[in-house]
């Protein structure tokens, strides 16, 4: 008995020899996983089989892996599951670049829309900008070389100092814009955006009109470089805050990537462009002296427009998750209303580029002298009290922010004007026991309640038994 156990146990250890002699090829079991989809795994067996090493680049593709004496190489393209030729990898490593220097990695669906607009819209600007310098040039009288040489010196310092001069007064004209907007941009990115295009191409308008009146040149041209210098330090202001909703996730940190790889678009847009202007300047015949100058305003005209109308495609596309002061009222009083908040994407829809938002910030947000102009003392009295812990005072539709109070607090303030304008005194109750519902249907909705983007308000009050000096 213990002689035939023993024979039982020796057999179930025993290797197979069936599996002994299978071939690698036999053996060899790829666990490739499809992309987007889960790992295929074979069937267990008591068979040994070799896992397949499957390299995943950073543009997804993937290449198999094969181990030998302890080295590795590339066995084929799990892509088209062929072993690539030169002419599949060359075309395989083309894209890789291409993608490492155009496109940036963890972006959200809204990205490919918005860049493909805004390359439609800057190959348009850099083309009427070719036509606006050449006018330039030739309205301080530098056309032919007859000018010049009529002119000498005299007509060549003229000119540097009225292109000098045009320059430094945009340069000022930039600097007291900044210091007049600061925080404006961030409450307001997608309007501000499509209003410094409005500037820039005014300002091709006026480098162009300079060759029809070149008497007019100093004045003209230093007005169309105010105009560009303030459109671009507008863009420049405002292209963070755009950059910044294209990640895939609030969590997603890829400023710097997105940024870089929006200058290399732009950077070979900006060149097309130009050659497209040289060329056509030429091929229209808008390059020379006995040029009409109502075939470059038509031109102008015509590329403008059409720069314009690209530049509202490329705003349309981009999605804010978070709150500004026109989409906060839009949400709360629909929250309000129904129940409901609406998803980033209706918002964007109904958000207004064009015209001013339905509700404005100074109809909403007001001093308190101004806010309790039409009050007597005994009700000013009653809202103070409702409101004494809270940071904001809600008068008649109006909303009057304590000093400290934060982006919260205008959240909660926007949230309890939408509810007393409805239900009276009773919502400041009901939206102050609401606040974390309404912060959770926020978050359900896909809007960040982490950060806002909330104009500054510097005009502000303080209320209670004793008010600060």
């Amino acid at each position: 008995m213990l002689l035939g156990l023993a024979a039982r146990a020796a057999a179930l250890v025993a290797p197979r020899p069936a599996a002994l002699h299978k071939t690698p090829a036999q053996t060899r079991t790829a666990l490739v996983a499809p992309r987007g989809g889960p790992v295929a795994r074979p069937a267990r067996c008591a068979t040994r089989r070799d896992a397949c090493l499957v390299q995943i680049d950073s543009d997804g593709s993937r290449q198999q892996i094969e181990c030998t004496d302890g080295s590795a190489e590339y066995l084929r393209d799990r892509n088209d599951g062929a072993a690539g030729s030169l002419r599949d990898r060359a075309y395989a490593s083309t894209r890789r670049n291409l993608r490492r220097i155009f496109l940036p990695v963890a972006v959200n669906e809204e990205y490919v829309s918005y860049t493909r607009w805004r390359c439609v819209q800057r190959l348009l600007s850099a083309t009427v900008n070719v036509f606006g310098v050449q006018a330039m040039v030739m309205a301080v009288g530098l056309r032919d070389a007859r000018a010049v040489a009529a002119g000498g010196a005299v007509v060549g310092a003229a000119a540097a100092v009225d292109w000098v001069l045009k320059d430094a007064l945009g340069k000022v004209t930039r600097l007291g814009w900044a210091a007049r907007m600061g925080r404006e941009f961030d409450g307001d990115a997608k309007r501000w955006r499509f209003r410094s295009s409005l500037l820039y191409a005014t300002g091709n308008g006026l480098q162009i009109a300079t060759f029809a009146f070149p008497l007019l040149f100093l004045l003209l041209a230093t007005v169309a470089n105010c105009l560009k210098q303030v459109s671009m330090l507008t863009s420049t202001a405002t292209r963070s805050a755009i950059y910044r909703s294209f990640a895939a996730t609030e969590t997603t940190n890829n400023l710097g990537d997105v940024t870089a790889k929006g200058e290399a678009q732009i950077a070979v847009v900006d060149l097309v462009g130009l050659l497209i202007g040289l060329v056509a300047s030429k091929k229209l015949g808008v390059a020379s002296t006995q040029a009409n100058p109502r075939v470059l305003l038509a031109i102008y005209g015509s590329l403008s427009l059409l720069e314009i109308c690209a530049m509202y495609r490329e705003i349309a596309c981009v999605v804010f998750r978070q709150l500004n002061f026109e989409r906060a009222t839009l949400v709360v009083d629909e929250y309000v209303e129904n129940g409901v908040c609406p998803s980033p994407r209706d918002i964007a829809r109904r958000e207004r580029i064009l015209r001013r938002p339905r509700t404005t910030r100074t109809s909403v947000l007001k001093p308190l002298m101004t806010a309790a102009s039409g009050m007597s003392r005994e009700e000013l009295d009653r809202h103070v009290a409702l409101a004494s812990t809270d940071d904001f005072l809600v008068l008649d539709g109006s909303i009057v922010l304590r000093d400290g109070a934060t982006d919260d607090a205008l959240l909660d303030a926007l949230h309890a004007r939408a509810r007393t304008l409805r239900v009276g005194n009773e919502g400041l109750r009901a939206a102050r026991s609401g606040r974390e519902a309404l912060r959770a249907a926020l978050r359900e909705a896909g809007w960040s309640t982490q950060s806002f983007m909330f104009p500054e308000v510097q005009i502000r009050a303080d209320w209670g038994e004793t008010s600060k000096s």
